[in-house]
Parts: C-alpha cells; structure tokens; sequence
C-alpha cells in the first residue's frame, strides 16, 4: 500500500516538552517514596531499639533473681581516695558498669569471665591501649550488637583524649538514677546537706567513702551508696522506669549536635543545694555550654566505668535536650547520680524507656515534665495517668 504523497514512514517520538514532563513527574514520585522508605527503615531500626532494651531489662530481672537486687555500678575503683584525697582506699575493685553485670545474663559469659572485679586500674589511654588491666583489653574493645541503637551511626573511638585513636566496644542504653539529691522535685522538703538516696532504680557504688573535697561533704558521702530490690519499688514496676537511650560522641569531644555531647551552665544550678527541678531545667535548657574533656568520653565503652563514660541518666531534664551535667570535676567524677544527663537518641520526635515490668513505651520530647520527674522515682507514691506521656 503506498503512502500518501507528502509524508513519510518515520515513527512518531516525544518531544522535548513531553520528556521533561516525563522527567518531572519520574522526579516527584521518587521525592514521595524515598521518606516513606527511610521511615520503613527507621520503623525497624527503632523495632530492634525496643527489642534491645527488652532484653536489657529481662537481663535486669534475672540479675535481679540471683543477686536479689538491681545490676550494681561500680562508677569508682577502691584507689580513688589516693588519687582525690578524699580518705583510705579500700583496695582496688569497682570501675565495672552495671552493663559489665548483666553481661552473664546476656549471652556474654566469656566476656564476663574475662573480667577481673577483684583489680581494677585507670584507664591507660596511651599505646598500646590496654584498658584498666591487660586481662581485660579485649572486652573492653568488644562490641556487643544488644548494646547498640542501630539509629545512632556515631563510633567513638576515644580519639579526642590527644593520643591515639582505637576500637572501643561502644553502647547506647544508660539507667536510671532518678534524679540529682540536690534537686527538689515538686513537694520535696529542703535538706541541709544530708542528702537522700537517689530515687532510681540501679544500684550504684563508688567502692570507698567519698569524704573530702571529691564529695564535698561527709554527709552526701553517707548516702552515695544504694542497693535497690524489686520490693523497693513501690510505685510499680509498670510506672518506674529502668534504662533509655544515649547517643554517642564521636571521640573528638566536640561534636555540632549538642546532645552528643556533655554540657554544663554558667549558673550552675545543678550543683546547687535546694534548687527546684524546675529552675535546673529551664537553667539547661536555655544555656548549655559543651565541655569538651568529658565529652571525648561519652559512649566510649559498656564494661569500664570512672563515671566519665556516662551509663547512667536522671530524670530532670526532658528527652532529647543537651545533656546538663555537673559543674565541678569533682563531682562529675565521685557522684555520677547527682547529674543531670537526660536520655538522647536518633529517633525522630523522643526516646524509647523500658519500665521495669519489661515493657519499653516510646516517650515523646514533649513529655509533661511531673510525669517525666515521676517516672524516675521507685518509690514516692506519684500519680501516673496513662495519657499524659
């Protein structure tokens, strides 16, 4: 069959208008995919988060079975006095968190065997790294996948510390302390030094008497050491929270994300006697200052502790706020429970807290803070409604 005259029998193509629409709209359906992709992927991510401190908190629980009271953190060795001047040491044992504890509990009984709780050393920090004790060099280098968020991709390898960069078994979930003895929460009557137990839920040693100028008092000293039981939690172990999250510094000390790192105020009333939890809180939130020299140290490893390494979190300030910690060194390092570190993590819009009845319950930056403040004590009798997480 012939053609017309005139034309041809060349196929009709696009034009350059229609290939650009094409184009654009091959664009825009990306645009509305890829967040739905990267929230299915933090969906599951923030699934193996929860996951963790389930197991965290079984951990807990059959510690709890055997030893009849919360994981102990050994936040001090028993040299301490020696080097803070504050009284006799009492031998050479402690330095180990309360995540050395539960590592039995935890499918980790070579690392735990591989621990030396009776010698304990400073941390070496210079090559080759041998930790607190060469015994233990290789758990401290150690990863443990349950001990780690997979949201926060941050590694500290210790590099700030100005000799050399090494692996580090890093981890992300810290426990609850309550809060600062020194902060008075909503109908606390103020103390004359004499401070309280601290109201969470791990137990915590510094391993001596912390007299002299690294406790400041005799009196804060006499109360520095707690042993909590299941029994003690009185407030329900559905209503009392028992671990949350940290995120990680990098090592460098000085990261752009605040809460990465450890900070302080000017006015310091964290440290203060008597101050209302109130006036802590709007102090941190609207004046945090990074310290750099602890920050290095924030995240570095799950089985030492001098307490600059941060396991432990209070419940003063809101989820996801800089971390407010202490003002002096002194007390940075010799009553770890007396700060203000909240919990941190990657999770867009709060953090996960597992309770101490196994449940874990995402709790949102926007908490009422009463609610956040009752949530860390064990045992002050405070009235939780289930809608005002």
């Amino acid at each position: 069959m012939k053609l017309p005259s005139g034309t041809t029998d060349r196929g009709r193509g696009f034009t350059l208008i229609e290939l650009l629409v094409v184009i654009a709209i091959i664009a825009v359906l990306i645009a509305l995919l890829l967040p739905a992709v990267q929230s299915a992927r933090e969906a599951a991510r923030r699934a193996q988060c929860v996951n963790n401190l389930k197991q965290i908190t079984l951990a807990i629980h059959n510690y709890i079975d055997v030893n009849q009271t919360t994981p102990l953190h050994e936040y001090r060795d028993g040299a301490e006095p020696v080097r803070d001047g504050s009284g006799p040491a009492l031998g050479y044992s402690g330095c180990h968190s309360w995540l050395a504890a539960l590592a039995p509990f935890m499918e980790q009984g070579p690392m735990y065997n591989s621990m030396n709780f009776s010698f304990t050393q400073e941390w070496s920090y210079s090559a080759p790294v041998t930790g607190p004790n060469p015994t233990e060099r290789t758990v401290i280098g150690a990863s443990i996948s349950s001990l780690l968020c997979p949201s926060d991709g941050v590694l500290n390898t210790g590099s700030g510390d100005g000799t050399v960069s090494y692996p580090v078994g890093n981890f992300s979930y810290v426990a609850n302390v309550g809060h600062p003895r020194n902060v008075l929460l909503p109908g606390d009557a103020p103390n004359n030094g004499n401070l309280p137990q601290l109201t969470g839920t791990i137990s915590m040693s510094r391993m001596h008497q912390d007299i002299g100028p690294a406790c400041q008092t005799a009196a804060r000293a006499a109360t520095n050491d707690v042993s909590v039981s299941l029994a003690s939690i009185s407030d329900g172990t559905s209503n009392t929270a028992a671990a949350s999250e940290s995120l990680k510094n990098d090592g460098s000390g000085a990261m752009s994300d605040p809460r990465r790192n450890l900070n302080y105020t000017n006015a310091a009333l964290v440290e203060q006697l008597n101050v209302p939890a109130l006036s802590v809180v709007q102090d941190g939130l609207s004046g945090a200052i990074n310290w750099q020299p602890w920050s290095i140290y924030k995240g570095l490893t799950w089985s030492y502790t001098d307490a600059w390494e941060r396991h432990v979190y209070a419940h003063l300030l809101p989820p996801n706020a800089a971390p407010i910690n202490t003002y002096y060194t002194v007390t940075f390092q010799c009553n770890e429970g007396d700060s203000g570190m909240n919990p941190t993590s990657a999770h867009p819009g709060g953090v996960n807290v597992s309770m101490m009845d196994g449940s874990v319950r995402f709790i949102k930056n926007t908490v009422s803070l009463p609610t956040w403040w009752a949530l860390g004590t064990r045992g002050r009798g405070e009235v939780i409604s289930a809608d005002s997480y």
